[in-house]
């Protein structure tokens, strides 16, 4: 048994002190609360990242141990989880893993073995924790756990990563994060409302986002600001250019 998850328990030390070690993150452990000297703020602790908890939510930390430290110190501090760091907003039962920068949905309890091993479920505040994740430039290569497609995952929207070209253009192998499997299931080719994206090889930039109200697709709309981030050759042919201008909000 123990041999068994040693490899397991090897690559998570890997990815939680290897490259990502100490880029921003607390040496306070999770659970803990930062206490800002000046500010009164308290924050929880989670893979080393700061969550803020709001007045009305400092009671649910009651028992947490307090680390007072400067605003500034704490403000320092990322809001992105390491790879690995298990979180789950209290009073839902949805379980997300962080990995790759995004947090990625453990769909069912076979795959939640496979992601908690000895890890804790850090019950985080209600708040809005899942702004800090909203990074229309980011992309990571993505492969759900025991399959072989290979998706890059950009402004959350999936694309399939079909030729070694397009491959070792994002990165190649090296770069693909393993995620659950089944957290892709309701992602589609969709990015957030007006992420600007080009193909890779294509110099023309495209807004995506909604020609009205009446529209439950989206179009996509020839723009000269540059691109968000780049995205697999063809995967915007099948969206529709529209002449206008495009909205997200009215």
């Amino acid at each position: 048994m123990l041999l068994a998850i040693l490899p397991r328990w090897f690559a998570v030390c890997l990815g939680l002190f290897g490259a990502q070690a100490f880029a921003g993150y607390t040496s306070v452990p999770d659970g803990y609360v930062l206490l800002g000297i000046e500010t009164s703020n308290r924050y929880l602790v989670a893979g080393g990242a700061r969550f803020y908890i709001p007045p009305a939510q400092h009671s649910l930390y009651s028992g947490a141990t307090l680390v007072a430290q400067p605003q500034a110190t704490i403000d320092a501090v990322t809001q992105i989880p390491m790879d690995g760091t298990l979180i789950r907003q209290k009073g839902t039962a949805e379980i997300y893993v962080v990995v790759g920068q995004a947090y990625w949905w453990i769909p069912s309890p076979t795959e939640l073995d496979y992601w908690d091993d000895w890890r804790m479920v850090n019950d985080i505040p209600n708040s809005d924790w899942r702004a800090p994740f909203i990074n229309y430039s980011y992309n990571v290569l993505v492969q759900e756990r025991s399959t072989s497609q290979i998706y890059l995952w950009v402004a959350g929207a999936k694309y399939p990563v079909t030729t070694t070209a397009d491959l070792n253009y994002f990165g190649g192998l090296s770069s693909v994060r393993v995620i659950p499997l089944g957290t892709l299931a309701s992602t589609t080719h969709e990015p957030w409302c007006g992420a600007n994206l080009r193909e890779r090889s294509d110099s023309a930039v495209y807004n995506l986002g909604y020609v009205n109200r009446s529209y439950t697709s989206m179009s996509k709309s020839v723009t000269a600001y540059p691109a968000h981030s780049a995205v697999p050759d063809g995967a915007l042919a099948s969206v529709p250019l529209f002449s206008g201008g495009l909205a997200c909000i009215w």
